[in-house]
Formats: C-alpha cells, sequence, structure tokens
C-alpha cells in the first residue's frame, strides 16, 4: 500500500522564555540556532566562545564566567523576518499528470523571540550560571492547498533547552567550563494525504466501487493528517578558556547530543466514501518517534590589536550524521506501517569573522561576516526544512550608559542559496521546483551588572 504521509520531518519554532514559545524559520545550518545573543548577532557569531563579556557566555562557552565582574544578568528579544518562495518546476501526481495549487505564499512566519541568561560568582575562582535557549529550531507554514501540500502544510516544533552551568578559574591563563541540561521538544506537523492515489494503489481495476467509479483518482479525494509528539531528555556541555597572551583568548566549547523519544498521537481525516473501500489504517492512533539533536563544537580566537580594534574568527562543527540519516514515525496501530523518509544530514562546518572598534568608552561597534554550509543534499531536501547554504553580513554595536548597564544590538541578513527539490512522495507523486528564501534579523538585550 502507498505510505499515507511524510515522515516526522524534523521541522522547528524557536523557544522562548519560561512558559512562552514563539515559531521561527532555523537560521543556521539544517535547523540548528546560532542566534541566541544580540551582542553575538553584530558579528555573526563569530568568536563567542571568547567574547567573555556578558552573561550570554552562559550558553556559549561556560568558562567565560570566570573573566565576568560580579552578578549579571542578560535579558533580550530578538525579532527575525523570514521570507520564503517555492517556485514550481513540474511537479506531478501518482498518474504524472500536473500538481495543482498555488505556491504555497511565504513559508515562513515573522517572530519576537526572547533570551535570559545569569551568571554569579561563588568566590574569587567559582562561578555558577543558567541560560534559556534554543540550539535548534525550524518553523515552515504552507497555505493548505499549495502544490506541495501532500509533503508539508505546517511543521514546527519547540526546543527549550534549559542549562545549568559552572566556571572554574584553573589559574591565570585557564579556565574550564560545564554543565547539563534539560530540553523538552515539541512536535506539531501536517500535511495532505491524496486518498485517490492511495485508493488505487489499495484497489484492484475493475473491483466493485472501484476508485474511478466514486470519484476518487488522484488528486480528487484529500484527506489530512495531523501529528503532535513530545519529550524531554538531557545533555550536557563543555567549555575551555586559554588566555595565551595579554591580547589573545582562545575559546573551545562542546556541545553533546541530545537523544529524544517522541511521544504523542496522529489524527487523520478521510473521505467518506474512501473510508467505505480502504484498509483501517487511516485512524486516529498514537504515535511515537525518534529525534537526535546533533553534538556541535566550537573554537574560537579573539585578539586584541590596539586599544581601539579588537578581531575574532571560529570554526564551528556540527555532527549530524548518524543522528539524521532518516526519519520515521511509529503508530500504535498495528495496520499503520510506520512512515519513513530519508534526510541523510551530512556533517557541517560554520566559518566566521568579526571585528569591533572601541574608540569611545561608552560605545563599541562591531561587524561581521559568516559561511553557514547546510547538511541537506539536493536528492533529500525536504519540504519542511527547505534548507541551504548561506552567507550571513552583520553589524551590531553596545552602549554603556552607566557602569552597571551595557545595550547591545545587532542586525543579520542572511543570504541563502537557491534550494532545488525534487522529491518523491509516499503515494506517487514527485514535488520538482526550487526555494528562494532570505532572512533578517534585528536583535537587542539589556546586561546588568551587580
Amino acid at each position: 500500500m502507498a505510505l499515507p504521509l511524510r515522515a516526522f520531518s524534523v521541522s522547528a519554532s524557536l523557544a522562548t522564555l519560561a512558559a512562552a514559545s514563539a515559531t521561527a524559520p532555523a537560521l543556521a545550518g539544517g535547523f540548528q540556532i546560532k542566534e541566541y545573543s544580540a551582542r553575538d548577532l553584530g558579528l555573526a557569531q563569530a568568536g563567542n566562545t571568547t567574547l567573555a563579556a556578558d552573561a550570554t557566555t552562559v550558553f556559549s562557552n561556560p568558562a567565560g564566567m570566570t573573566k565576568l565582574d560580579g552578578l549579571q544578568v542578560n535579558g533580550g528579544l530578538q525579532y527575525i523576518i523570514g521570507d520564503g518562495e517555492f517556485s514550481d518546476g513540474g511537479s506531478v501526481d501518482a498518474l504524472g499528470n500536473p500538481l495543482s495549487g498555488g505556491d504555497g505564499g511565504d513559508l515562513f512566519q515573522d517572530t519576537a523571540v526572547p533570551s535570559l541568561y545569569i551568571a554569579a560568582p561563588i568566590n574569587d575562582r567559582l562561578w555558577v550560571g543558567a541560560s534559556v535557549a534554543a540550539p535548534f529550531g525550524l518553523s515552515t507554514d504552507y497555505e493548505p492547498d499549495w502544490i506541495g501540500r501532500y509533503h508539508a502544510v505546517e511543521s514546527n516544533l519547540m526546543a527549550v533547552d534549559l542549562n545549568a552551568s559552572l566556571g572554574y578559574r584553573v589559574n591565570e591563563w585557564l579556565s574550564l567550563g560545564g554543565g547539563v541540561s534539560a530540553q523538552y521538544a515539541d512536535v506539531e506537523l501536517s500535511n495532505a494525504i491524496d486518498f485517490g492515489a492511495v485508493c488505487l494503489s489499495q484497489v484492484e481495476p475493475g473491483a466493485p466501487g472501484t476508485c474511478s467509479a466514486i470519484g476518487a483518482l488522484p488528486q480528487q479525494a484529500d484527506g489530512f493528517v495531523h501529528l503532535e509528539g513530545d519529550d524531554w531528555s538531557f545533555g550536557w556541555n563543555l567549555g575551555v578558556l586559554l588566555d595565551v597572551s595579554p591580547g589573545t583568548r582562545i575559546g573551545i566549547a562542546y556541545r553533546s547530543e541530545v537523544s529524544h523519544d517522541l511521544e504523542g498521537e496522529a489524527d487523520f481525516t478521510v473521505p467518506t466514501a474512501i473510508g467505505q473501500i480502504i484498509d483501517p489504517a487511516f485512524t486516529d492512533t498514537g504515535a511515537s518517534a525518534p529525534l537526535d539533536l546533533p553534538q556541535t563544537a566550537s573554537i574560537g580566537i579573539r585578539h586584541q590589536l590596539n586599544s581601539e580594534w579588537a578581531v575574532m574568527s571560529d570554526v564551528s562543527w556540527t555532527g549530524w550524521e548518524g543522528n539524521l540519516e532518516a526519519l520515521e514515525v511509529n503508530y500504535a496501530n498495528p495496520a499503520q506501517p510506520r512512515t519513513v523518509e530519508e534526510l541523510r544530514y551530512q556533517n557541517t562546518f560554520r566559518y566566521a569573522i568579526g571585528a569591533e572598534y572601541s574608540r569611545w568608552d561608552d560605545l563599541t561597534l562591531r561587524a561581521g561576516l559568516a559561511y553557514d554550509k547546510s547538511p541537506s543534499e539536493g536528492d533529500f531536501r525536504s519540504a519542511r526544512t527547505p534548507d541551504a547554504d548561506r552567507v550571513i553580513a552583520a553589524l551590531g554595536l553596545s552602549w554603556t550608559p552607566r557602569e552597571s548597564v551595557t545595550v547591545d544590538a545587532g542586525y543579520q541578513h542572511l543570504f541563502f542559496a537557491d534550494a532545488p527539490i525534487d522529491q518523491a512522495g509516499n503515494s506517487g507523486d514527485r514535488l520538482v521546483g526550487e526555494f528562494d528564501n532570505s532572512a533578517d534579523i534585528v536583535g537587542v538585550s539589556l546586561n546588568w551588572r551587580m
């Protein structure tokens, strides 16, 4: 039989503070999120493992807490403006006829995302910190009658990472850090089902109640499926900060993979005529899916050229391979076969450079540039995650109106490469075309030193 839906494709919404949540496009390779600090935003995240300038270092490199003065609290807000458009390139149904429908509209949603970080000294060597952050996330939302409706309509995953960390100053040139995180993942997915194509694959031609007799040919008897699932899981992270000379600092940070076992429900909407002649697979049932979010590692360097100029760079690695070879959904209903979608994500690298200019006591200007590789390959690109390589240009500033308060602002524009897709659907259809994506991010934060 033809499978009824696309797999539990990974897509996501950015996590927000406490009980709040928001929906936004993923802005790093795949569906990884790196835009969690307004200060880092203005540097295209260059050298974020080395900055140790405010409480956000709790997340980027906990060893950096040892460079902070007293208790610090950082609260921020980022506004993400995404734009995604699909152009059809010859999509067809199970019989080879052109798929009907529009281009899906803007597949991304504009979103405001808050953040919070706290760092405090225990003594002159030991620091403790806590953070709320979203290391992975994406959301896509198409018009329900678009041409790729059998592949994806709505896709959201909210991943909230609650991190507690320690930082320890070993000596004047070496600091170490580490932490544990409790991560909550919540998934919501939907797509149309071409029950006309499903009917043709299950009913023998000429049999009583054939699909054509009831007008159930491909694209003539659409149904729908809505999936929800969630899970709590745990991970850990490490950090190292080295002052190799009075003006040069190296930072290293690592975050473990987090393995989720999502549990939830699958709700089907089936046309009445179709339900009378196909098997009972398409009934509401429990559903589960594994979701392994990858490990990451970064190494950065920061060098103070003189009293006014500092430069920084880093290389970040994300270990997607072995975690997202394929996505699958298993169902409690034994008549419903599991659904599998191949992704074959590849390990990726991200490269960034940046500079800061501090001629004034109360004002710092910054800029950055990054190249972020996508883990998606063209043959396995999904309509739920239409990702592509990107170049990121950034500008930012910090203003310190008084000694205890610093206001940070940052801006990024993301230039995406075109993202072609040629994806076979589980009902025999094929989605062919290209995605044209872009995004702008504006962030502001307030850091208190107490």
